[in-house]
């Protein structure tokens, strides 16, 4: 019988298939009888897997032999009712080829009913050959009997061949995915099943078929799709999860994980036939070909095409993997790509900081990968430190310069090579660019990239150490000290120049001693030169090549040129150290004038450290270099900016270092002379320009030239030139700080009527404080211009009125001044200066001048006008002084007039005054009363007081009348 006939016996011995079959010989084209046909024979299949598994799991096989065990509970296994068939489990009923157990009878049922339905599926898709249904249903089931993922259905999941291509199952499987592809080439969920299937179940483990799989599958499928055959693609080739898909953080359209990706998921993916053995093929160097794991070249052809043609932002992965593989120059160049895409997101969420990072380091470690790879790396790093000037791209292309063919072997124009052979040559030229950059400094473009600058010129100087140019190295840290504006960046790339330097300075140490051992061992054996016999193992030529490029081409001239012997030959080598050393010296004591200047980059306006800056000149005794530092804050300092001290310091500054540290007067007396004569620099303020007069003034005290002294003060006040004048020059004229200062040297140089002219100036410009009109009147009064002296105060008391604070001190010299003078022979007046003065006076600040007018009235005038000024005192003055204006009032009456005239004064005090004051009042009148024996009127005045008197508040006053009342 053959296999089609022994397929249908199959079937028609299960009596629920036979309504399928009656119903598609009448209607064939029924795709919905044909799935629940194959689907009703899947029912029957997952019912004797469910009885394969239970059998096995009780022991229904035996070992060795195939025989069964007596069990007395196994009767009732013995039939099995499925699909309208009972089928019989002993071993009667198998015969003698089954085995003798009921698990080979269901082995054999299940092998004959998966052929008897591929038969099935066979016949449908003859008929249906378009139907995606049927192709789907008919192709998963073949994949998983033969992977052993179809549950219970397989009854071996584990009896897998890896032995021959060219396996029956193997092949008809593969052969089915073909002859679906024919039809249905356009679904990617069948492609990456057949995929799928290739990796789990090829028994040759081929990388190359899966690879070229997944190439027919790209050339299939629309271009809309490929996204979907990407994501497993490059899984499968890194064996590792797409960045875009890690983490759950899938984009639109990719939040389904794909058969690969779920392999690898589930760790089954390094189980895979195409794995060759686990994720550690991966670095496997084999032949594609060969077929045991993925060549590291596969790996990046695939994702370099997966980057260059389809879909940028992969760029990140394809870096990672050259890093993996040590692919350095071709990673350096893809992270170079990155960074100068603006608008690049990473997958992973790394940041443009990190990128950079990461970019340094690899192009640091591996100049000269970097360099062949056609990566400038110091191109790039100048123009993100803003170090050099920009092409008007939106990024930083460093491409602008690709190697040629004739510069591929040896990499970009002016490769490591030539630097290294021309090292003098390279270390001009680097000066030379050096200065040319930082004459003009462009912008950073490392704003949105927070404190980058000191590590990228850290890691620039590096890469030009790890490349052996020790003299571009040294020119980079200078130029990075040079340019950075912060004192984080600074300390970062000073720490690494000191750590450079001492490393060359132990380098040369030890060279030395090895030097000092092989003259030892030559001194043993004289007979013997040195070049007559070589290492064998060739070490000692390996140590000096790596001397060579740690201590620069300076050691390597030295080897050369230096033939000689003992002191001839240590002589070059105890010089390298001393400039080592003097280096590293100069290096420490050069740091506070590095770190100022990094301070003034971060502000230009900054007086304090300019000043500080000259100062650190003048302690190293570099006056000259102080003095140009001053000169170059005159030009960077703008006075409305200035901060931490006023522009004037630096000019006072720079004059005192000509003055103390030169000894050229004249070349201080210039400084002085262009900031205030010639006006060089624009101040914001007056008085910072007025405190450079006076330092002028005052240098030429110190140095007695007096003339001088006072010409510059009279100038410092006088009109400019109209080419001179602006706000601050015009200000000048009104500057305290001048007047003062001109007033004192014209009181104690100049002459009467010069100083009379310069009091009269300032009075009319309106400068004068009352302070000034003081000592004018004083200074006046000293030589005897006595009435000019009283104009003066008239003149003051006109610009300071009541009730300015300067009023009331002009008022009492001017009249003590005047009745000093006159004492008594000018009475009027001198009474109508008084009566001016109570005049305008405010209240609060007379009772001074009352008291004044009345005792002038009563040493030089009449008692009843001195009587009348103190009555007009009691009237005048505040509520607050009343009380004892009327005592002193009252007193004088009592001296000059007697105890009796002083009754109707204690009655208009009392009736003036506030309630407790006129108690107080009562109480003294009461007093005077008694002592005059008047009971009856002292009786009157306390009774009356008593109104105004509260026990509470001044329990006094009663205390006092009943003292009266008792005497």
């Amino acid at each position: 019988m053959d296999d089609t006939s022994k397929q249908l016996s199959t079937l028609v011995s299960y009596p629920a298939l036979i309504p399928y079959e009656e119903s598609l010989e009448k209607n064939p084209y029924d795709v919905k009888g044909w799935t629940g046909y194959l689907s009703e024979i899947d029912d029957i299949l997952d019912a004797l897997g469910e009885r394969f598994e239970d059998l096995a799991v009780r022991g229904g096989t035996s070992g060795g032999g195939g025989k069964r065990k007596k069990n007395k509970g196994m009767a009732r296994d013995e039939v099995m009712e499925v699909g309208g068939r009972t089928i019989r489990l002993d071993a009667a009923a198998a015969g003698s080829g089954a085995g003798g157990g009921p698990v080979y009878i269901l082995v054999g049922e299940i092998h004959a009913l998966q052929s008897a339905r591929n038969q099935v599926s066979e016949r449908s898709l003859s008929l249906l050959p378009g139907s995606y249904k049927l192709w789907w249903d008919y192709l998963r089931f073949r994949s998983e009997v033969l992977t052993g993922s179809s549950g219970g259905s397989n009854p071996n999941p584990d009896q897998r061949l890896a032995s021959s291509s060219s396996h029956r199952r193997y092949r008809a499987t593969v052969s089915a995915y073909e002859r679906c592809l024919v039809r249905c080439n356009k679904y990617p969920r069948i492609w990456l099943s057949y995929v799928t299937y290739v990796i789990r179940s090829d028994p040759t483990c081929s990388a190359t078929n899966v690879r070229r799989l997944f190439d027919r599958c790209l050339l299939a499928l629309p271009a809309t799709q490929h996204q979907k055959i990407w994501d497993e693609y490059i899984c499968w080739v890194t064996r590792s999860m797409p960045p875009w898909l890690e983490g759950g953080n899938s984009n639109v359209g990719r939040d389904m994980l794909g058969p690969v990706c779920t392999l690898y998921r589930k760790g089954k993916l390094g189980d895979a036939a195409g794995s060759g053995g686990g994720g550690s093929s991966i670095n496997n160097t084999a032949d594609d070909g060969d077929g045991d794991g993925i060549p590291p070249e596969t790996v990046l052809r695939v994702v370099r095409r997966y980057v260059h043609s389809f879909d940028p932002s992969a760029r990140e992965l394809l870096a990672d993997l050259c890093l993996k593989y040590d692919r350095w120059g071709e990673g350096a160049a893809t992270l170079v790509s990155i960074l100068n895409d603006s608008a690049y997101l990473s997958p992973r969420g790394t940041t443009r900081h990190e990128m950079w990072l990461r970019f340094a380091d690899v192009v640091t470690e591996h100049p000269h990968e970097a360099r062949r790879a056609g990566v400038d790396f110091d191109a790039i790093v100048r123009a993100a430190v803003g170090s050099t000037s920009m092409s008007g791209t939106d990024g930083w292309d460093v491409f602008d310069h690709l190697p040629s063919k004739e510069e591929a072997g040896g990499g970009v124009a002016g490769s490591v090579d030539d630097n290294v052979a021309g090292g003098s040559k390279d270390a001009d030229d680097g000066n030379d660019a050096t200065a040319a950059t930082t004459t003009t400094r462009p912008q950073s473009n490392l704003a949105n990239l927070g404190e980058l600058e000191g590590t990228l010129w850290t890691k620039l100087a590096n890469y030009h150490i790890n490349s052996g140019e020790f003299e571009l190295a040294r020119s980079v840290y200078e130029e990075a000290m040079e340019n950075v504006s912060r004192v984080r960046d600074f300390s970062l790339i000073f720490d690494e120049y000191m750590k450079f330097e001492e490393g060359v300075v132990e380098a040369m140490m030890e060279l030395m001693e090895e030097e000092d051992e092989d003259g030892e061992a030559v001194g043993d054996d004289r007979g013997v030169v040195a070049g007559d016999a070589p290492d064998p193992s060739g070490r000692e030529g390996e140590d000096k090549e790596d001397l060579d490029i740690l201590l620069g081409d300076a050691y390597a001239k030295d080897r050369n040129d230096g033939g000689g012997e003992g002191d001839e030959d240590d002589a070059p080598a105890s010089a390298d150290i001393e400039l080592a050393l003097a280096r590293a010296e100069n290096l420490t004591s050069r740091r506070p004038l590095l770190l100022n200047r990094v301070l003034l980059r971060q502000n230009p306006h900054n007086v304090g450290e300019w000043t500080k800056r000259s100062t650190l000149y003048l302690q190293l005794g570099q006056t000259r270099q102080a003095i140009k530092a001053l000169e170059e804050a005159f030009k960077s300092v703008k006075a409305v900016k200035s901060v931490n001290g006023s522009p004037s310091v630096l000019w006072t500054g720079l004059a005192g270092i000509y003055e103390d540290k030169e000894k050229d007067i004249d070349a201080a007396r210039t400084v002085y002379r262009r900031v205030c004569r010639n006006g060089e620099y624009l101040f914001s303020d007056v008085d910072d320009l007025a405190q450079l007069w006076a330092g002028w003034v005052e240098f030429e005290l110190r140095h007695e030239n007096w003339d001088n002294a006072l010409s510059v003060a009279r100038q410092s006040v006088s009109n400019p030139e109209p080419e001179r004048r602006n706000r601050i020059t015009r200000g000048l004229g009104r500057s305290l700080r001048l007047w003062n200062l001109l007033l004192d040297l014209e009181e104690s140089l100049g002459t009467v009527q010069t100083t009379k002219d310069a009091y009269n100036r300032v009075i009319e410009a309106k400068v004068a404080t009352p302070s000034h009109l003081l000592n004018f009147a004083s200074f006046l009064t000293e030589h005897k211009y006595f009435e000019e002296s009283f104009n003066a105060y008239e003149r003051g008391v006109e610009l300071f009125p009541f009730p300015h604070p300067g009023a009331k001190l002009i008022w009492r010299a001017y009249l003590d001044s005047f009745a000093k003078r006159y004492e008594g022979t000018k009475i009027p007046r001198t009474r109508e200066l008084f009566d001016r003065c109570v005049e305008i006076c405010p209240p609060d600040q007379a009772s001074g001048f009352f008291l004044s007018y009345g005792s002038f009235e009563e040493q030089y005038g009449l008692t009843k006008r001195a009587l009348a000024v103190y009555e007009k005192m009691c009237t005048t003055l505040p509520p607050e002084e009343k009380f004892s204006a009327y005592q002193l009032y009252i007193a004088k009456t009592v001296k000059y007039l007697g105890v009796t005239a002083t009754r109707p004064l204690y009655e208009r005090a009392i009736a003036a005054l506030e309630d407790e004051p006129a108690a107080k009042m009562c109480l003294e009148f009461s007093e005077m009363e008694t002592t005059l024996g008047e009971v009856e009127r002292a009786r009157a005045a306390l009774t009356y007081g008593a109104q105004l008197a509260d026990p509470r508040r001044y329990p006094e006053y009663w205390a006092k009348w009943h003292d009266f009342e008792v005497q």
